[in-house]
């Protein structure tokens, strides 16, 4: 049983008071700065790119944020239909449940069309369109075919994280353009609600659970972030592609080499290896799959360094 010191009832009540419309984070014809960066160094890594310039790494931290923004796009897509399917579950059950649950599937719905409207508008002030990954609704049905602990596993993973990259990266950081940090706060705020509401369906999952279950759980956990790896590595060969195109530049092979490899360390950091590494995350992680299945959590975080 995971040690938890809150209920659906306060989750509603927490939601409430973060709650924000889309129009009061991004205004329909809202105009970016391409003046300033919009990730953080943590993020983006860009620093060590030598043969780049301060301009040419500006320009790519600029497309890094947007495919930072699609892949939560991408994500929140199976997150999305997990929410609605444990919404039914408790159509006829708790109430506080239903209202947290449909909630969370309403702010996923939200978020989507902020990052659709963000990324309209990187589209028409950066010039061209970015290559970026699609066919989300195909990678939400292979995650949704894993074992219902595992999913509910990744999406808090996915939750914590985002307290990792605003809290830890991005607030206070007087250097980005404060428009975008804005925006990844109010992910945040949201998303941190978000993340109790996974450990509340976690822990009910986890408390009838079977040993078997939960090993196949662990393995289809691990397998979906092996797999999702492989995507973050076509999202940075797409990277480099619309840099080499945004600066009407042809790098050599062994700076294609050297910028496919460093888009795809920083997206590992990002989107699994902080997740991983999260306390929250680590403790509830601990309490379903033991010291044994925390053991391999670290395994894979280090690998993936």
């Amino acid at each position: 049983m995971l040690n938890l010191k809150y209920d659906y009832a306060g989750c509603v009540k927490s939601s409430e008071k973060a709650a924000w419309t889309l129009d009061e984070v991004m205004p329909v014809g809202t105009r970016l700065d391409f003046d300033k960066p919009f990730l953080p160094e943590r993020l983006a890594r860009t620093s060590h790119l030598s043969f780049l310039d301060d301009q040419e790494r500006l320009k790519l931290n600029h497309i890094t944020s947007n495919s930072y923004l699609n892949l939560f796009g991408f994500v929140e897509e199976y997150i999305l239909h997990m929410a609605i399917q444990h919404a039914q579950a408790e159509m006829f059950g708790n109430h506080d449940a239903l209202r947290a649950l449909t909630r969370f599937a309403d702010e996923e719905l939200k978020h989507q069309a902020l990052f659709k409207r963000y990324r309209d508008a990187f589209d028409q002030g950066f010039g061209h369109r970015c290559e970026v990954l699609e066919n989300a609704s195909d990678i939400a049905g292979v995650v949704l075919s894993k074992s219902p602990i595992a999913v509910v596993v990744l999406t808090l993973h996915i939750e914590l994280m985002t307290q990792d990259h605003y809290v830890g990266s991005v607030q206070g950081d007087d250097k980005l353009d404060p428009f975008f940090a804005k925006l990844l706060r109010n992910h945040w705020m949201e998303e941190s609600q978000h993340a109790r509401i996974d450990a509340l369906e976690l822990d009910g999952l986890a408390s009838v659970a079977t040993a078997e279950v939960k090993a196949k759980a662990l393995e289809d956990y691990l397998a979906i972030g092996g797999a999702f790896d492989g995507l973050l590595k076509a999202q940075a060969e797409m990277d480099v592609r619309s840099l080499s195109k945004a600066l009407s530049r042809t790098f050599n092979a062994d700076e294609v080499a050297a910028l496919v490899a460093s888009q795809h360390q920083s997206y590992r950091y990002t989107f699994l290896v902080s997740g991983m590494r999260h306390g929250t995350f680590v403790e509830h992680f601990t309490s379903v799959f033991g010291e044994s299945g925390a053991k391999s959590l670290s395994e894979v975080a280090q690998a993936l360094s």
